[in-house]
């Protein structure tokens, strides 16, 4: 873990303090990179080449990547950190020119690595995997115009390492280049289980892997090198599967493939957002 707080460097090589905003709640102090990464090499290895390994409910998994795949260009290199098993890696693929997916699991890529022999001939040709971590990225500077992570920040223990992983991002983006940018937020979750509440539900879980963004605070720390585009958040679809779907089949909890969850999908597709009802945020943001 870092000592102090990281240094950003502005599009002109200045360097700029992170904000002094207050952090979020401190991770457990058992919560360790070490633990983290057990979890996803045990995660794999138990799941295999499931589509649900890094996320369940792929219904919203597959909302969010028909929008980011809205801000790729056949011209685009691509950069998917904490690409899993490749699922989503391969869909960008068909979207732009090139995507190199890299997660700090070893059994996620070699099952991206397996996933893709499986594609057809050109994807195949604009896919590649690697090993590395968010924090030191293995790339020259300014090397793609679209870096793409999705829940990637909330399996880094710490709130100025996630900021430093940021830093990385913007390392390696062209000046102009989107950051797409899917995590959970703490604002995000109180809202669902506002929510909630005024329906009689139990709050949200909170996995104890992941440790959530501070949106202000978050965004107060990146100011230096993203300037924020737009904030997508799906809440029809969470009102409607973190509210709607647990009434009905309560006292029992709702499956993810349930039905409904697909019909929410649909509407939101149509109609993305009720009062920002959903844990989620999708950030695009600017290489200043």
């Amino acid at each position: 873990m870092l000592n102090k707080r990281p240094l950003i460097a502005d599009n002109a090589g200045t360097m700029t303090m992170l904000s002094d905003c207050p952090a979020p709640a401190k991770a457990a102090p058992s919560l360790t990179d070490e633990v983290v990464f057990d979890y996803w090499q045990n995660k794999a290895a138990e799941s295999g080449d499931r589509p649900d390994v890094t996320i369940r409910d792929t219904h919203y998994l597959d909302l969010e990547i028909g929008k980011i795949c809205t801000h790729l260009t056949p011209s685009d290199r691509v950069l998917d950190v904490g690409c899993g098993t490749g699922i989503t890696t391969g869909r960008f693929a068909r979207h732009c020119a090139e995507v190199v997916g890299v997660d700090f699991s070893p059994n996620m890529i070699a099952i991206a690595r397996d996933r893709l022999a499986t594609e057809p001939p050109d994807v195949r040709g604009k896919v590649r995997f690697e090993c590395g971590d968010a924090r030191r990225l293995d790339f020259p500077d300014r090397t793609f115009s679209r870096v793409i992570s999705q829940r990637c920040l909330i399996n880094i223990p710490d709130r100025w390492e996630q900021a430093q992983a940021v830093h990385e991002y913007a390392r390696v983006l062209a000046p102009g280049g989107l950051l797409l940018l899917s995590e959970v937020t703490l604002q995000g979750h109180e809202r669902v289980n506002h929510f909630r509440r005024q329906f009689g539900l139990s709050r949200l879980k909170v996995h104890w892997h992941n440790t959530y963004l501070d949106e202000p605070a978050f965004l107060a720390d990146i100011a230096p090198v993203f300037k924020p585009v737009d904030t997508i958040r799906f809440g029809t679809y969470g009102f409607i599967s973190k509210v709607i779907l647990p009434l009905l089949c309560a006292p029992d909890e709702p499956s993810f493939d349930h039905p409904l969850n697909a019909v929410a999908r649909q509407i939101a597709e149509k109609m993305p957002d009720i009062e920002g009802c959903i844990h989620h945020a999708l950030f695009v943001l600017r290489r200043r």
